[in-house]
């Protein structure tokens, strides 16, 4: 399988330049024209190695790394810097880059760093991929694992029984109360998942919350903050269970089982970033 590599600069002719020379090398390479669109891309794809440019307008080549560090913390990240900035690119070795290369750019020296990096990231997600590797039954993106296995019919009708909330950048986002368990289901935007005060997953389109507070009422676990403006479907347990009532005990099974299935696959998916980030950070 080849090692994809994302390749970040404002420059398209160092951007071809280096996507040419990496490709001839074997290596899948994706282009991004600066950090926004690096990032955006982050949400589909996922990269082995990233080129980050040192100088663009909009998110600056240090600033890009953190908020990539912070969708993925293990992530390899070489700096490609005019002579002029290298001291800032030695900054950013010390905040964590893996390594920087100079501009303009030697392939050789690009293939050497490239392979060692492709090597060191190897090295650190090998293990715990195989740790947490997902399997055969997961759910693809494109409907909420919750409906997962329900008539197109049933989904629309499910759908149905939520309300609509908008919600701004740093609102938090409510599940449930004492007295009753909820669920949400994203309907865009980004909304990130905490647990005391360690971030743990973010949530995107299609992604839902609430499944364990709706098994064991009440039992919320963690809070629920906007990364971005999103919109947010909201679902009553009582509409929740009224309408299993109605569509029989057979699609409530199936139902309960999504719910399951859905909490398993988000508590691994904490627990390998909490794993992440304690290699990372030491604590």
């Amino acid at each position: 399988m080849k090692k994809h590599i994302l390749i970040v600069d404002d420059e398209q002719t160092i951007r071809e330049l280096c996507k040419e020379l990496l490709v001839e090398e074997g290596y899948e390479v994706t282009l991004a024209v600066d950090g926004q669109d690096a990032l955006d891309k982050m949400d589909y794809e996922i990269f082995d190695l990233f080129l980050i440019d040192m100088a663009m307008p909009r998110i600056g080549g240090l600033e890009l790394m953190k908020m990539i560090k912070r969708k993925q913390p293990l992530a390899v990240i070489v700096i490609l810097t005019g002579f002029s900035s290298i001291e800032g690119a030695v900054k950013a070795v010390h905040a964590g880059a893996f390594q920087y290369l100079s501009k303009p750019i030697n392939s050789e020296e690009l293939f050497e760093v490239v392979k060692v990096g492709v090597q060191h990231s190897k090295d650190l997600y090998g293990p715990l991929q195989k740790a947490f590797e997902p399997g055969a039954d997961t759910v693809q993106k494109g409907e909420p694992i919750i409906l997962h296995g329900f008539s197109p019919e049933d989904k629309v009708d499910f759908m149905a029984l939520g309300r609509v909330r908008k919600y701004e950048i740093g609102d938090d986002i409510p599940i449930s109360n004492e007295k009753s368990g909820s669920i949400i289901i994203i309907e865009n935007g980004e909304v990130s998942v905490w647990l005391n005060n360690t971030t743990i997953d973010y949530l995107q389109k299609w992604d839902s919350s609430g499944e364990e507070s709706f098994i064991l009422t009440g039992s919320t676990f963690v809070t629920l903050r906007a990364e971005t403006a999103v919109k947010v479907r909201h679902f009553d347990r009582k509409k929740i269970l009224d309408f299993f009532a109605y569509k029989g005990e057979k699609l409530l099974k199936r139902f309960m089982i999504n719910l399951v299935n859905s909490t398993f696959f988000k508590w691994r998916k904490a627990v390998q970033r909490i794993v992440m980030l304690k290699l990372v950070t030491g604590e």
